[in-house]
């Protein structure tokens, strides 16, 4: 069986590598294109492309798949099964039509909660207890298509973003390697996936990331489990812009300031520790950060630096 792969990510990533240490023939892998990255530009390949070449496996990076030409080299493949992992791009129908088996996708969420871009970082963004992995056969909708198989993951207050893609990327990893032991009964057992409360995870922009302390620490500490490790959640004091890698929540502390000082954002020291003030009387233990130019380090580290700025207010 001739098998396509698509996938670009970390996560996506664990798949490829076990289908290929079992020995599946794949005959191509698609990824992203090469994009630049950090201070420099310099121009990266997605870690999927760099493992593929490194297989000596043919790796196409096309930035469209709705042109004709696009259509007819894939249909050169002569693909019987594609399995899609975290790609990022749309597949048309017409491409959709072409293998045997179709396309199978590896979704990084209980389906129909969380269709879109971003279903790990919007799991932990809304409190939810509990996500997992989806395997589906794609159709022309977004994540709508037919439920293969689906298995759950807890999620604590304290799961990030890369502990959760981690744990999902081994779940995956081992699902797409069941589906595949017995695929045409598999296949023929999927169910249709209901509609009613589905719900849409957008794509991820630097703006998301930034902490409002007008919030609740509950609130605040989602949105800095659901960036970390990257791109981070975000804030700035002074003209620092410092990323908060990590925080607890923290109440017991907030008695030995007077109430009027207690303003959302309010970077503030005790038993020197550092912890801001949220909204409801609530607050955060900053316990690593890492300050634009720096090192990551923990927020008791960076007051000892920084003296001057307890009192201030992030914004």
């Amino acid at each position: 069986m001739n098998i396509v792969f698509m996938g670009t990510s970390d996560f996506s990533l664990k798949s490829l590598v076990a289908l290929h240490k079992n020995h599946y023939n794949i005959v191509a892998v698609y990824t992203q294109a090469p994009k630049p990255f950090g201070r420099n530009q310099k121009i990266h390949k997605s870690v999927v492309h760099e493992y593929a070449e490194s297989k000596g496996i043919p790796v196409y990076t096309p930035k469209s798949l709705k042109s004709t030409s696009e259509v007819e080299k894939f249909s050169e493949l002569k693909a019987d099964l594609v399995i899609v992992s975290s790609y990022g791009l749309l597949i048309p129908q017409n491409i959709l039509n072409i293998p045997n088996y179709g396309f199978i996708n590896i979704h990084a969420s209980l389906l129909p909660r969380w269709r879109g871009a971003s279903p790990i970082q919007s799991a932990i963004l809304s409190g939810d207890k509990e996500s997992g992995i989806t395997i589906m056969k794609m159709d022309a909708g977004l994540d709508t298509g037919d439920i293969i198989s689906m298995k759950k993951i807890n999620i604590t207050p304290k799961t990030t973003y890369g502990m959760l893609t981690e744990e999902m990327g081994n779940l995956g990893t081992e699902m797409i390697l069941e589906t595949l032991n017995n695929l045409e009964e598999n296949l023929s057992k999927a169910w249709k996936q209901p509609n009613i409360e589905s719900t849409y995870a957008s794509k991820i922009s630097k703006d998301m990331c930034k902490i409002d302390w007008n919030n609740s620490a509950e609130i605040i500490l989602r949105k800095i489990m659901a960036f970390s490790p990257t791109p981070s959640a975000w804030t700035e004091i002074e003209g620092i812009r410092i990323k908060i890698l990590d925080a607890d929540i923290t109440m017991e502390k907030l008695h030995y300031l007077n109430e009027k000082t207690k303003i959302p954002g309010q970077l503030c020291e005790y038993g020197k520790e550092a912890f801001v003030i949220c909204a409801n009387n609530s607050a955060l233990k900053l316990t690593k950060i890492h300050p634009a130019g720096k090192n990551p380090m923990s927020g008791n580290d960076f007051l000892r630096g920084h003296k001057n700025l307890v009192g201030k207010i992030f914004s």
